[in-house]
């Protein structure tokens, strides 16, 4: 093969017409194709693909916390119960207050170097994660949780230590509670030696803890391959099960059009966000080409997250409700989700995802809320028939009537409701804090100046996401705004959703992720601790909705003394829930709609919705299921 760039060419012999199989023995980074698993990059190429440091944001996206990291607590994304990983059973309380606890890990598991993971390696985590918490960047989580100078080693396998609060979510802040843990125990043996240096230390080549260690990976951060260890049974999660790939190449297939062609000549097996319209293109020429599902929506709503509109609610004009009101009233979610995903989708007016879990929690406690929610106007804002619109929109275009929901289906479908879309009261709410449009039919600011938002969207490596922010962007230019939809790639797109200087507003999978009905998981960061001024271009760590109401903060604070999912503790969720949609702090809008096609030529038994042994996600740690799971075709 020849390589030109990141891409290959492959022999004129080898290339088959688009939709055949692709006979092709070697990848092209010199693996056999058939005991190597191949997956799209969640976000496209890496800026820093040396840094795999993980107590500084690092190159998070190229395998390491779904191959290489290995944490104290693992999720079962499929029932949503939490299971132990490197401890050697559940966390134990020693305290009726909930804030000591002894951790037992698993003896007989080692790093790839071959040296032994101990609670020496848990301690200086800790150690080094307080020393220089105010240098490292991705500590904060930990140091806001754990009492500082609190553990003790009891001996190589037990250590004590206490929380600063009471912690009933201990196993799923030090462990993982969906995508992944905050708290990744690093090697003593590599990092003690690197001193006050360790807060520049990239870890290039790092050492690691799961089965698979870093073979090889591109210094341009289109790729990176991971092999499997020969010790794999002595890594932190050998005992789940036996990997079925040697190895496993993260790799960013260029733009949809690139990606899907090589999809469809079997050069990789899974994709990541892949838009409706190109899914169907390709299956139609790959007969191995499957979603997640074959009937509509065809592919899995249940992630933690949501995709939802950011506001800097600390910058004028986005610090007025009547402002976010507007906005939201002004997007058009029926179109959007028409042109982004082809209607393949589920509305969420709440500040989370609807889904199988969260609906009895929090859905259908605040239907009545929904219903009743009145604007300062005297306006009733929600849509509770946004399900039946979406029905009638799809079969006037032309979708069959067997593919549609019908009855109860249509609100587990496309969801409880959504917003009416109405820019009459949008303008009539603008106007009342003294925003009127001018001459050339765009709103101005209240002094008469012009008024050009800036709208921040992902660039093709999140194409889903790109064409949801363009739509929306589009339905408001329509109402009357001025908006420039400003496409970022995922360094940028990041630093503006963490810098206060940087974000007016941006389309953004939300930090309100619940999987289940612990809301505290990510809740917990609407604190005034995470709270910069508005100007700042120091990097949140936390909160990046831009929360400052100080009843939430106590609500939050108040909550930290109840047991996870008691119903003193749901009970406060649901208020919290009900002050951020009240004052539209963000417009959630759908469950993210994981399209996540897959290629059965060389690898078959993904998860499905018919075969859901764990969330079908690439870039979650739960991945690690997947690797298990799967089996190859012998091809």
């Amino acid at each position: 093969m020849v390589r030109l760039g990141r891409y290959v060419l492959a022999p004129l012999a080898g290339l088959l017409l688009a939709g055949a199989s692709y006979a092709q023995e070697m990848t092209d980074v010199g693996t056999p194709r058939n005991e190597t698993l191949i997956v799209q990059t969640f976000d496209g190429k890496s800026a820093n693909p040396d840094v795999q440091n993980p107590l500084n944001q690092y190159a998070i996206w190229r395998g390491f916390r779904e191959l290489g990291w290995s944490f104290l607590w693992e999720m079962d994304t499929a029932t949503g119960q939490s299971y132990p990983e490197l401890a050697a059973g559940p966390v134990e309380v020693l305290n009726p207050e909930h804030t000591k606890f002894r951790i037992k890990i698993r003896p007989g598991v080692f790093w790839s170097d071959g040296v032994e993971f101990t609670v020496d390696d848990l301690i200086y985590t800790l150690d080094t994660s307080f020393k220089y918490k105010d240098k490292l960047t991705f500590v904060a989580r930990t140091t806001n949780y754990v009492k500082e100078g609190s553990w003790s080693k009891v001996d190589n396998y037990t250590m004590d230590i206490e929380t600063a609060n009471p912690a009933y979510d201990f196993q799923t802040v030090l462990g993982v509670y969906t995508w992944g843990s905050l708290f990744v125990p690093v090697p003593k043996h590599i990092f003690e030696g690197q001193g006050d240096n360790v807060v520049t230390f990239k870890n290039t080549n790092a050492v690691t803890l799961g089965p698979y260690k870093i073979k090889e990976f591109d210094p341009n951060g289109f790729w990176q391959l991971w092999e499997l260890r020969d010790d794999w049974q002595r890594s932190g999660w050998g005992n789940l099960g036996t990997p079925k790939p040697k190895y496993v190449l993260y790799k960013d297939f260029g733009a949809e059009e690139t990606r899907t062609l090589a999809f469809v000549q079997n050069q990789y097996d899974v994709d990541t966000f892949m838009s409706p319209d190109s899914i169907a293109a390709a299956k139609a020429r790959n007969p191995a080409i499957e979603t997640f599902s074959p009937t509509l929506p065809y592919h899995d709503m249940n992630d933690a997250c949501a995709y939802g509109v950011y506001f800097n609610q600390q910058k004028s004009p986005y610090d007025l409700p009547e402002v976010r009101w507007a906005l939201a009233l002004t997007t058009n979610l029926q179109q959007v989700g028409i042109s982004a995903v082809s209607g393949q989708f589920k509305a969420a007016a709440l500040p989370f995802a609807d889904t199988p879990i969260t609906d009895p929690v929090y859905y259908q406690p605040m239907l009545e809320f929904l219903n009743g929610l009145t604007l300062s106007d005297g306006y009733k804002p929600f849509d509770a028939g946004f399900g039946d619109g979406m029905v009638a929109a799809l079969k006037a275009q032309g979708t069959p009537e067997a593919d549609l929901p019908t009855g109860d289906a249509v609100k587990q479908g496309f969801g409880q409701g959504w917003w009416k879309y109405d820019p009459a009261e949008a303008e009539k709410l603008l106007g009342s804090v003294g925003i009127k449009k001018g001459a050339d039919g765009f709103y101005t600011k209240p002094d008469g100046s012009p008024w050009t938002l800036d709208f921040v969207i992902p660039a093709d490596w999140n194409k889903v996401m790109q064409r949801t922010g363009f739509s929306i962007a589009d339905s408001w230019k329509k109402a009357g705004f001025n908006v420039t939809a400003r496409q970022a790639d995922n360094g940028e797109f990041t630093t503006v959703q963490n810098t206060n200087a940087k974000l007016d507003l941006m389309v953004n999978w939300n930090m309100t992720c619940t999987y289940n009905s612990n809301w505290f998981n990510s809740w917990n960061s609407f604190s005034d601790t995470f709270v910069k001024p508005v100007d700042s271009n120091e990097p949140l760590q936390g909160n990046f909705i831009r929360v400052t109401d100080p009843e939430i903060f106590k609500l939050v604070q108040d909550s930290k003394v109840l047991e996870i999912g008691s119903e003193p503790f749901v009970a406060n969720g649901i208020e919290i829930a009900k002050k951020l949609t009240s004052g539209m702090q963000f417009i959630n809008l759908m469950n993210i709609p994981t399209t996540i096609p897959t290629n059965s030529t060389y690898w078959k038994n993904y998860p499905k919705q018919s075969n859901f042994y764990a969330a079908p996600y690439t870039w979650w740690s739960s991945f690690k299921k997947t690797i298990v799971n799967i089996e190859p075709t012998g091809k």
